[in-house]
């Protein structure tokens, strides 16, 4: 194999992403890699593992999500980054905008209706309206509850578009709950920091137990008139009423007042790690 051959075997890109296929993550994946190696993982710690394995032949990111406007944020996703021993970068932050489908097979009573938990509880009041008697059943996602339904009778699944394409579903109806805003977040890791110009910045951090100890360390990016997009506090395991902290702002590596800022709040915490600066895309459709 000539050096030829060898760098464009290097350039080989896969990304693991949470599956199965037709989830969100998988609609992501699509259309921000349209071209490269695809890989459904299943859980968010296995999408890090993934990209954390070594390999020679190919480059490895992973998807995972962070935050949805209705659900709140992922909780697993933000207890993995926020693990000592968590070395990989944030390369991208990426949205989409989640249309939900009801999908089943024309002509049939809905007696069951399967999903995630959070298009479940995001349809609600739109389920309870049409369905009332249907019965609400929660899965892994949202693909999940597209294969159940494609071997269940009499049942409906909130999925995409793309599930009923490869299960074989009828639309029934799309997009649900129309004109309504649902916008998940995610992030695109990897091994080395992103390079280009960046948009925000997401830190771990942790303060003193005493009193204004988060206030002082706020203070410095409130001076630096930096905005602070997200901020979410979780317990340390065994340590009673200490807490790491992630938090994203929005300024970017360049950013002389994220720089200062960094600088003087530095001053108030007793651990400080930056999970890297990167763009944040344009957020794609269904």
């Amino acid at each position: 194999m000539n050096t030829e051959e060898k760098e464009k075997k290097l350039l080989k890109k896969r990304i693991g992403f949470l599956g199965p296929e037709a989830t969100f993550s998988h609609l992501v994946v699509k259309k921000r890699f349209p071209k490269d190696l695809h890989q459904s993982l299943d859980s968010i710690e296995a999408i890090i593992d993934f990209v954390k394995e070594h390999t020679e032949d190919e480059e490895r990111i992973g998807l995972i999500p962070i935050e949805n406007s209705t659900g709140g944020m992922i909780l697993e996703s933000v207890d993995l980054l926020l693990e000592e021993d968590f070395h990989l970068y944030i390369q991208e932050e990426l949205s989409l905008n989640v249309e939900l489908a009801l999908i089943g097979r024309k002509g049939e009573e809905i007696k069951e209706i399967f999903s995630h938990p959070t298009p479940l509880f995001y349809c609600r009041k739109w389920l309870k309206a049409r369905f009332p008697l249907a019965k609400l059943i929660k899965t892994s996602s949202t693909s999940e509850a597209a294969q159940i339904v494609s071997q269940t009778p009499g049942s409906a699944a909130l999925s995409t578009r793309l599930a009923s394409e490869i299960y074989k579903l009828d639309i029934l109806e799309f997009p649900v709950l129309e004109g309504s805003l649902n916008l998940t977040q995610f992030f695109v890791l990897g091994r080395s920091p992103y390079l280009g110009d960046t948009a925000e910045t997401t830190l771990v951090f942790s303060v003193k137990d005493e009193p204004g100890s988060l206030c002082s360390f706020l203070e410095p990016f409130r001076d630096e008139k930096l905005n602070i997009k997200r901020i979410v506090s979780r317990p340390i395991p065994g340590k009673l009423n200490t807490y790491l902290f992630l938090f994203s702002i929005q300024a970017g590596k360049e950013s002389l007042r994220l720089e200062n800022a960094l600088r003087k709040a530095q001053r108030y915490s007793l651990w400080l790690k930056s999970l890297g600066s990167y763009p944040v895309r344009e957020t794609f459709n269904v």
